[in-house]
């Protein structure tokens, strides 16, 4: 059941540079996000087409970014790890944490928009497969 809310979602994904699972959250894009996103993939320059569809990942990515899970991101301070948290009043906040994590984290920001823009339903998922008795040659789906 999809269930249409203004609370955020959350993406799960296995990072391989962390060997960990990292959560982010993000807001649905809007039908004008979405219209935009495709538009935005591919930009004229005179009489060529040219390929944006990096930028167009990295700034439509960051639009819909809502913030990560605390304890999942931290930084290097003076010779010390300490977390970075998206999180108002949470340990580590940062006022600045979108611009932190995009400047960082590139990598996730296209996934998410490759998650939520392009790849947010499955068009097919296959046909349903009603086996044949062998025997009788008739449908043994009981439906």
């Amino acid at each position: 059941m999809r269930i249409v809310s203004s609370k955020p979602n959350a993406l799960r994904l296995q990072d391989n540079i962390s060997d960990s699972v990292l959560e982010l959250y993000y807001h649905t894009p809007t039908a004008a996000q979405q219209a935009a996103y495709t538009n935005g993939m591919y930009t004229r320059k005179r009489n060529r087409v040219v390929n944006t569809t990096g930028e167009c990942r990295q700034k439509f990515g960051s639009q819909i970014l809502a913030g990560f899970r605390d304890g999942d991101f931290a930084q290097e301070v003076n010779g010390q790890i300490v977390a970075v948290s998206s999180t108002q009043g949470a340990e580590g906040y940062r006022e600045d944490w979108k611009g932190w994590f995009c400047k960082h984290n590139s990598d996730l920001v296209e996934r998410l928009a490759i998650h939520a823009f392009e790849q947010s339903t499955d068009a097919d998922i296959g046909p349903e497969i009603i086996e044949e008795d062998e025997t009788t040659g008739e449908d043994t789906d009981p439906n």
